[in-house]
């Protein structure tokens, strides 16, 4: 063993030896609560209240004494990667049990007698075989999903990005900090990024806490962390692949460049010192400012970036073509694929937060590169919002770093108060393509195949200002389960039936885990929603039914987050037949599949995006559903609907005001004596 060798595994173990002390004493739990309260505190009373027992230190030394507990004694966000236990198997009779419960809300008598005997044919015949091999799957793999739903569900599909995969993420910044005003965006950006930034820093150095489960404890699987940044989806002309060039300081260098759109012209800036540290945001600034300048006083470009909103074959074909045709252009996109982050300037003027998930989602596929992680949009009216690519990373991942920044800006105002390092700055280096005819026909197609989707699509984000996750945690009742049922009597009233819906349970307890359906629409919900229109009910039973319909959503949330669900097990078996090669099982046929929401055919697609302030938004599931997500904070509810215009059943407006208005009538039901 040589003197390096025996000197790292010496550290290694004195490392662990510290860690284990640390954690026994309760010393890494205490610095986990200090890194989330420096990361997300709004105010620097609740950092006071944190360093209250350090007030005889001074101010640059308690600091200095912070970062290095932080250093020392703080979990590294990839350190339980290797013991999280591995996603397990659900019995095939329990998988089925639960199936058929699901349906009950959607079928009737006699339709479920025909579902449950197809459901009990495979159950004793092909069921049996292809849970046998999912069995042995399992066996080999620690997450034996990950790569089919990767590949199924995202990187075989052809269609375009924009709206059938992508999301985005509104900014609150002008909720407290900078209010709307043109011709500010160019002040706030720099800061902006350079918070970005040190987001990117506490991942290169580990820093981003583990997640952990309230309850126990558990720590959460953190790889969805590692695709936050330089990470891109490559198109390929019958698969697209994933790559991801992100690296923490212990693996390596990382790219330290970010690409710039303005005006159909692309730039590469590099926003890292030499010494890894993020330029300061007057460098920032410079560097934007020229690029800006340059974009202003001279011509468009070719808008390449337009491609990326392409159906995925013929983007593919399209990139293959321009790799070919010049060795600059296949360098070029290789520094766009591996850059941490695209910012994309936007001369659209959103003035609160549905204009601004609507313009990320929809307003323009010109300055966008879609198969990126995450695209920054900079709006003239000094707004900011994120287009994600929803692939590699889930909702909830996303948002804690727009959680972050606001958190940050709003702690320490809205102008750097930094020094300014005496050095040259890298000028933004343009990137220039080689193209011909063909590719500018290609790039018009790609916009009217964008423009045609996007002109269909509505998306609003209000506010619901009357009671918030306070009230609701008055009555100890679970806020998420509440606001599943407001959505389930929201639909109901519209429609008189029940509304097929999706919403997402995190699977991250487990090894590489993502997400499993939480069926929100139950019958013990449905039956609510049709005492909640019948005055004849008495208001005691409509409680009674309420509270069951919580108690329902509770138990099922508590299973799909525990791999106790049945869709992505039946996922599993229907991935398995389909590669056999053999006919299609008639469970996957069985109509009561659709109408349950199987296959995709969820009409209400939901997920809870935390107890933030940081919106998001997705395109509707189905031509005839809503794409609903929602944040519930102390005193309000912000939520976002999505809608087709061209679908004369659904209306984002309408469905806005009958949650509004279940929300006003559940309050008055729990006021009830």
């Amino acid at each position: 063993m040589s003197l390096t060798t025996l000197y790292r595994t010496v550290q290694d173990y004195i490392r662990q030896l510290v860690e284990y002390v640390a954690s026994c004493m309760g010393v890494t739990e205490a610095v986990r609560k200090l890194q989330l309260v420096r990361q997300f505190a709004t105010d620097d009373d609740d950092l006071k209240q944190l360093t209250l027992q350090l007030k005889w230190i001074p101010g640059s030394l308690q600091e200095w004494l912070l970062k290095k507990a932080i250093q020392v004694f703080g979990e590294r966000t990839w350190k339980y990667q290797d013991s999280l236990p591995p996603l397990p198997v659900l019995p095939l009779k329990n998988t089925l049990d639960k199936y058929l419960e699901s349906v009950k809300p959607f079928v009737t008598a006699d339709e479920y007698k025909e579902t449950e005997a197809v459901v009990r044919e495979f159950e004793g015949g092909v069921g049996q075989s292809l849970h046998h091999q999912l069995l042995e799957r399992a066996k080999v793999n620690r997450n034996w999903l990950e790569d089919w739903w990767l590949d199924v569900v995202y990187l075989r599909s052809r269609l375009p990005l924009p709206l059938n995969s992508n999301i985005s993420g509104s900014i609150p910044t002008f909720e407290h900090i900078w209010p709307l005003q043109e011709g500010s965006i160019m002040d706030r950006l720099p800061l902006y990024l350079w918070y970005w930034l040190q987001m990117w820093k506490l991942l290169r150095k580990e820093q981003i806490p583990v997640d952990k489960a309230v309850r126990t404890g558990q720590p959460f699987c953190m790889d969805q962390f590692r695709k936050m940044v330089s990470t891109h989806r490559i198109p390929g002309v019958t698969m697209d692949k994933i790559v991801s060039h992100f690296r923490t300081e212990a693996e390596g260098a990382a790219p330290t460049h970010i690409t710039v759109l303005c005006k159909g012209r692309v730039f590469k800036l590099e926003v890292i010192d030499p010494q890894g540290e993020p330029l300061t945001p007057p460098e920032l600034k410079r560097q934007l400012d020229s690029v800006k300048e340059q974009c202003d006083n001279g011509p468009e470009g070719p808008h390449i970036s337009t491609m990326t909103a392409e159906d995925r074959t013929k983007w593919a074909k399209i990139r293959e073509k321009m790799m070919a045709m010049d060795a600059v252009n296949a360098h070029n996109l290789a520094i766009i694929e591996q850059s941490m982050l695209v910012l994309a300037f936007d001369d659209a003027f959103p003035k609160n937060h549905g204009e601004n998930l609507y313009e990320t989602l929809a307003g323009s596929a010109h300055n966008r590169w879609f198969d990126h992680i995450s695209t920054m949009v900079a709006f003239k009216s000094g707004l900011l919002c994120a287009n994600y690519e929803h692939s590699s990373a889930e909702a909830l991942v996303h948002g804690y770093t727009g959680y972050f920044i606001s958190s940050q800006l709003q702690r320490n105002g809205p102008k750097w108060k930094g020094s300014v390092p005496d050095r040259l700055v890298p000028p933004p280096e343009e990137l220039v393509f080689t193209i011909d005819d063909e590719i500018r026909a290609a790039v018009v197609q790609a916009e009217k195949t964008f423009l045609n989707q996007a002109s269909d699509i509505e998306v609003i984000c209000p506010n619901f200002t009357d009671y918030g996750k306070k009230f609701i945690r008055s009555f100890k009742l679970h806020p998420d389960s509440y606001m599943q049922t407001v959505l389930q009597l929201a639909y109901f009233r519209i429609h008189g039936k029940p509304a097929p819906t999706y919403e997402t349970a995190t699977l991250r307890q487990y090894y590489h885990g993502r997400t499993e359906t939480v069926r929100s629409c139950t019958t013990e919900v449905f039956n609510w929603c049709k005492a909640m229109v019948d005055n004849t009910v008495p208001v005691e039973e409509k409680k009674e039914l309420m509270m069951a319909a919580f108690k329902k959503h509770i138990k099922l949330m508590e299973e799909a987050r525990c791999m106790l669900g049945f869709d992505r097990h039946l996922f599993g078996l229907q991935v398995l037949a389909m590669g056999a090669g053999i006919p299609l099982p008639s469970i996957f046929s069985d109509p009561a599949y659709t109408k349950s929401g199987g296959g995709g055919n969820f009409v209400l697609s939901t997920s809870l995006g935390g107890y933030t302030p940081c919106p998001g938004a997705a395109a509707p599931m189905v031509h005839h559903g809503h794409g609903i997500f929602y944040n519930i904070l102390p005193d309000r509810i912000t939520y976002s609907v999505s809608a087709w215009k061209s679908c004369k059943e659904t209306s984002a407006e309408e469905m806005s005001a009958s949650i509004q208005q279940s929300l006003r009538d559940m309050r008055k039901l729990l006021m009830t004596s």
